[in-house]
């Protein structure tokens, strides 16, 4: 009952609010159509191998991530090429469709961006829009996700119990949640949206 008062004596205020939100996500969206991010990078294999090979690829998929991301993808990298196992995407096709395998590989894996190295050397990158498309090519696909998709969280205070699920709306970490929740001092029911970042 108070938690509907409160949103009778406050029902501009939260209007607003929500039309905000909504108004600032529609604007980010409109954003990323029209300046879409490169998520797909041409690398050579030691370039893939090094923290900055991979700080590259995030940046050109205008993805935020920290110097240790980095360092443990590119390791990650390193340690496939090292064992010999071919990565989990390999790419043997001709140039004129490699983009399209690629962006494809890239997309049903849930990864945030990729990076493409030429399977038969480790120093040369393979630009396959410089080739003539029907140019036989076989490319390593390495594909990394930064972010979960999908956050839960649960919260206990001395009298409330809340239940988080924050879907991913960014590339760079950015979520959006909605909150429920128990206070079981004053038997009242929470609810919320979450942002976080």
């Amino acid at each position: 009952m108070a938690t509907i008062n409160f949103i009778k004596s406050h029902k501009k205020i939260i209007v607003g609010a929500l039309a905000i939100i909504i108004l600032g996500i529609s604007a980010y969206f409109i954003y990323q159509h029209f300046h879409p991010a490169k998520t797909v990078t041409t690398e050579s294999q030691q370039q893939a191998e090094t923290p900055a090979g991979v700080e590259n690829a995030a940046t050109n998929a205008k993805v935020e991530i920290s110097s240790d991301q980095a360092k443990e993808a590119a390791s990650q990298i390193k340690e496939i090429a090292k064992s010999g196992e071919k990565p989990v995407y390999t790419i043997s096709t001709t140039a004129g469709q490699a983009q399209t395998a690629e962006k494809e590989a890239q997309e049903s894996s849930d990864a945030d961006f990729s990076i493409v190295t030429d399977k038969g050397s480790a120093t040369t990158t393979t630009d396959t829009t410089k080739l003539a498309s029907s140019t036989p090519v076989e490319l390593n696909q390495y594909n990394i996700q930064a972010y979960k998709k999908t956050l839960q969280t649960v919260t206990a205070t001395n009298q409330t119990v809340t239940y988080t699920v924050s879907e991913k709306v960014s590339k760079s970490g950015h979520y959006i949640g909605v909150t429920t929740g128990y206070n079981y001092k004053d038997h009242d029911c929470v609810a919320g949206i979450s942002y976080t970042w």
